[in-house]
């Protein structure tokens, strides 16, 4: 008779015992840390139910625009994508309300808006898609609420339809060896890197230690592999440009910089874990090294809510 192994964890479970660790570990990350995990839970979910609705066999997938360096959900429809939008709208604003009270009242008049339909949600996002913060901080969409909260929940909603959709056409991404810095699946910049486990083989990919370098995508989710030194914001590989740091208590995380065009962004060695955390928590977990980097003159590749001090 044999013994049965540990039953699986689920990704709400993995997510909550990882945020265990790194609020022992750092105490002071609690209140930021505890607010975005609730809100990752809930995304996790949204996108796990939302795949099965949506029907990832519509979007035109060509292998010659993939190895030119075009992504793949680049010129998607979000007329078509309406109904998804709006479902993860409804199911992430009370998650939104408990996790952070401020943006109550900027949430309040989403909602009466979306409920009398002059909340167009694949409009906004369209809008996002197109010029990001900057196109929807210049659009009079909904004046009675604060900009950076319509940012923010636009930003979070289309992040869940896409992570939804992204697992569907990644498989066209694999283990693509890139010199390119933004996400192959949506054209996003990363918000952290990794070291992987160790694999055998023998090429400019390679990091110092036996494992590879991945970057990851805040927005759809996705992981792909590039060079060690590769500047994810100006494409640039240069040993001479790139350096890092780290403080003294943070082994095996790191920030890297790219002197050239002064961005930096997160890295954490995973080399020693059986699987892979998530890395959106993960990345909320690194904000005393964006404090850091950001206290040294440089600037994220990608701002997000965690790494905006103000």
């Amino acid at each position: 008779m044999t013994t049965p192994g540990p039953a699986p964890v689920g990704p709400d479970q993995q997510i909550q015992c990882l945020v265990a660790e790194m609020v022992k570990k750092r105490p002071m990350l609690e209140n930021l840390l505890l607010p975005f995990s609730a809100l990752f839970i809930e995304k996790t979910r949204l996108a796990a139910a939302l795949k099965a609705e949506l029907n990832p066999a519509q979007i035109p997938i060509s292998p010659k625009r993939l190895s030119e360096g075009v992504p793949i959900l680049a010129g998607i429809s979000f007329d078509s994508l309406k109904p998804a939008l709006d479902r993860a709208f409804v199911a992430l604003v009370p998650v939104l309300k408990a996790a952070f009270p401020a943006l109550a009242f900027d949430l309040d008049r989403m909602e009466a808006a979306q409920r009398n339909a002059s909340l167009e949600l694949n409009r906004l996002a369209e809008t996002y898609w197109e010029s990001r913060l900057e196109g929807l901080r210049e659009t009079p969409a909904l004046p009675e609420a604060g900009q950076v909260s319509v940012v923010f929940v636009v930003n979070l909603v289309i992040s869940t339809v896409l992570q939804s959709l992204a697992p569907s056409v990644a498989g066209w991404v694999g283990d693509l060896q890139r010199d390119r810095g933004y996400c192959p699946v949506c054209g996003s910049l990363p918000c952290i890197s990794y070291l992987s486990k160790p694999q055998v083989s023998s090429s400019e990919f390679l990091v110092g230690g036996g494992g590879q370098r991945y970057l990851h995508c805040t927005l759809c989710g996705q992981d792909w592999r590039v060079p060690r030194h590769l500047c994810a914001a100006c494409e640039r590989d240069d040993t001479d440009e790139h350096m890092y740091f780290h403080v003294p208590d943070a082994v095996g995380e790191r920030v890297d910089i790219c002197r050239h065009c002064g961005h930096y962004l997160p890295c954490i060695d995973l080399r020693e874990l059986d699987a892979l955390p998530h890395l959106d928590t993960i990345s909320v977990g690194l904000a005393h090294l964006d404090m850091l980097a950001q206290e040294k003159g440089f600037s994220p590749m990608v701002w997000t809510p965690w790494n905006t001090f103000e």
